[in-house]
């Protein structure tokens, strides 16, 4: 058992960590530590939250949100490799790796495009749409179970302040 999963410690231990810190370093301000310490053990309980649900579909998020991404494409599911590899977030590796695996277990298929015979697009199969409607059931189930405790207008809260660190850091990029 590590301290992640025990809430009620973490949050002193961060507050503590950040103030040794300030301290060490002559009064710079470190509170920002407690804050992304925070982030990082929500980043870790989420992905395993997603490793927990989508391992019974046999499937892990990167290939979810291909499926996705082709489920909620309209009006017809298929894109491109190289549009999904930007959606998606992945290396061009990756997604090939991704595809590959989603085409062998029948869930999309790839099509040369009619009329220029270079490109290719890849199209969800209706087992892969299936899949994507279960396992993102069951994910939504979990996620607002554990949003719930929260409330509406604090889960709002939360988001338009992640939306603001979004931001912060593509400024930061620019």
């Amino acid at each position: 058992m590590t301290r992640l999963d025990r809430p009620d410690e973490l949050g002193p231990h961060l507050e503590a960590n950040a103030a040794a810190w300030q301290e060490i370093l002559g009064g710079v301000e470190a509170s920002a530590l407690a804050v992304f310490g925070r982030l990082e053990a929500l980043s870790l309980g989420w992905a395993a939250l997603q490793r927990e649900v989508l391992s019974r579909f046999e499937i892990n998020y990167a290939e979810l949100a291909v499926l996705g991404m082709l489920r909620t494409t309209r009006p017809e599911p298929r894109r491109s490799p190289t549009e999904l590899r930007s959606l998606v977030g992945q290396s061009s590796a990756g997604m090939t790796r991704i595809l590959d695996k989603l085409e062998a277990d029948g869930h999309l298929r790839r099509e040369y495009v009619e009329d220029d015979r270079r490109r290719v697009d890849v199209v969800l199969t209706a087992s892969g749409a299936a899949l994507a409607e279960a396992s993102l059931k069951a994910l939504l189930a979990v996620e607002t179970a554990l949003l719930a405790s929260l409330g509406n207008p604090r889960s709002a809260a939360i988001a338009s302040s992640f939306d603001a660190l979004l931001e912060g850091f593509a400024a930061r990029r620019k």
